[in-house]
This record gives C-alpha cells, sequence and structure tokens, in this order.
C-alpha cells in the first residue's frame, strides 16, 4: 500500500485484489475502464513469464489521450489510473 499511495501522491486504501492469473495463449485484455469506487489507482505486477513468442504489451492511454505500451518482465510493477485511462492487452497472447 505504501507504493501505491507514495505513487498516487496521497494517502489510498487497498479495496479490491484479484490475486494471481495465468493466462494462456490468445488471452486478450479488451479495452475498458474500472469502476471509479474500487479503482481509482491499480496496479500490474508480473510474477512470472515464460514461452512467450512475443511480447504481450499493457496499453494505457493517458489522460491526453496517448496510447502508452509497457512491455513487462518478471518483477516489474506498472501503476496506473484504471478508472480514468483506458487500458487493455488487445493483442491475442503468443504462446504461453
Amino acid at each position: 500500500r505504501d507504493l501505491v499511495s507514495e505513487w498516487a501522491g496521497t494517502p489510498v486504501d487497498q479495496t479490491v485484489m484479484y490475486g494471481l492469473r495465468q493466462y494462456e495463449s490468445g488471452a486478450r485484455l479488451l479495452t475498458h475502464v474500472d469502476h471509479l469506487k474500487t479503482h481509482a489507482v491499480s496496479l500490474i505486477v508480473n510474477v512470472a513469464q515464460g514461452n512467450l513468442t512475443q511480447d504481450w504489451p499493457v496499453e494505457v492511454f493517458d489522460h491526453h489521450g496517448r496510447l502508452h505500451e509497457v512491455t513487462m518482465e518478471p518483477g516489474d510493477i506498472v501503476y496506473y489510473e484504471s478508472a480514468k485511462n483506458l487500458h487493455s492487452r488487445n493483442r491475442a497472447l503468443a504462446g504461453a
């Protein structure tokens, strides 16, 4: 929680945690925003990955509508304002 509050610049409370997920080949996350009540800020932690045949970036649109594609490695954390910024993984996961 301290890292998230530091990134957000304000104290935050943990409201929802989805836990670990394992994605299979062909997985996609369509573009969306989350619910403000539970997801003002979010983070993705890449715990492990293997057998990818191409990068599977997290796609986040900033407050000016610019797309940022973030390729993650194990141990990386991506913070984003998930209730305000469109985010996705529209490319199908290749490998795994």
